[in-house]
C-alpha cells in the first residue's frame, strides 16, 4: 500500500507557489521517513488552520496508525522562517507515532504517553539535528517526575495538563514532553538502541530508567 500526501487547499489559503513547495517538502519527508520506519498505508493530510504552535506556525497530530495531520498557519509571523524545517521534523515525529500505534500502541496511561512522546522526540531530533524545542523546559524535572508517580498508571490522567500545561493544577507547558524526552534518553543510554530500534518497546520497560 502506498502512503499518500493530501494537500487540502480548496479555500486557497496557500498561494499556488507555496502550495507547490509545501507539497514538495512534505512529500520528500514522507517518503524518507516512511521508508526508515517501515510504514505504508498512511494518509497525511496537510491543511491550514489557526491552531498550530505559535513559535512556528506548524503543528501535527497522529490519532491513528494510518492517519496523520500536519497543520499550517501561513499568516503566523514565524511561519515563513521556520516551516521548511518544522514540516519535515513534525512529520518525522508523527510518523513515529504512527509506527508505534501499530505495535504496541500510543497508550492509555501517563507512562505510556511519556514513552511514546519521548521516543517520537528522539526520532524527530534526527531530522532537525537537535532535540525539539519542547524537549527541554526551565522547570526542574525531578519534582515533576515525583509528581507524575501517582498518575503514571492512570488512564484518567489529564493529557492536556501534562503536555500543554495548566496553571490551574500548576503544571508548566510541555512538562510531559520534557519528562518523556529525558526518560527515553536515560533508557537508551542504559539499554542501548535508538528511537527507531526501540519503536515497539513496551512502556513498562522504561519505568526504572529514571533512577539510573
Amino acid at each position: 500500500m502506498a502512503n499518500v500526501l493530501h494537500l487540502m487547499n480548496a479555500g486557497g489559503f496557500l498561494s499556488p507557489a507555496l502550495a507547490d513547495e509545501v507539497r514538495e517538502v512534505a512529500g520528500a519527508a514522507l517518503t524518507r521517513h516512511a521508508a526508515r520506519l517501515g510504514l505504508d498505508g498512511v494518509d497525511v493530510a496537510v491543511y491550514v488552520t489557526p491552531w498550530t504552535l505559535p513559535e512556528t506556525g506548524v503543528g501535527g497530530y497522529a490519532p491513528l496508525p494510518h492517519w496523520i495531520q500536519i497543520t499550517l498557519t501561513p499568516d503566523n509571523p514565524n511561519f515563513a522562517a521556520h516551516w521548511r524545517r518544522e514540516v519535515p521534523a513534525t512529520l518525522a515525529h508523527e510518523l513515529h507515532h504512527a509506527r508505534r500505534w501499530r505495535e504496541p500502541g500510543y497508550g492509555q496511561t501517563l507512562l505510556e504517553a511519556l514513552v511514546s512522546e519521548g521516543l517520537a522526540q528522539h526520532y524527530e531530533a534526527g531530522e532537525r539535528d537537535a532535540p525539539p524545542p519542547y524537549a527541554h523546559i526551565t522547570a526542574d524535572l525531578e519534582p515533576l517526575w515525583e509528581r507524575a508517580q501517582a498518575e503514571l498508571d492512570a488512564p484518567s490522567y489529564s493529557h492536556p495538563a501534562w503536555f500543554y500545561g495548566s496553571e490551574t493544577v500548576g503544571l508548566p507547558r510541555w512538562a510531559g514532553y520534557a519528562l518523556g524526552h529525558e526518560l527515553v534518553r536515560r533508557f537508551l543510554g542504559a539499554e542501548g538502541g535508538d528511537a527507531l530500534t526501540r519503536a515497539n518497546t513496551p512502556a513498562e520497560r522504561f519505568r526504572a530508567a529514571w533512577a539510573r
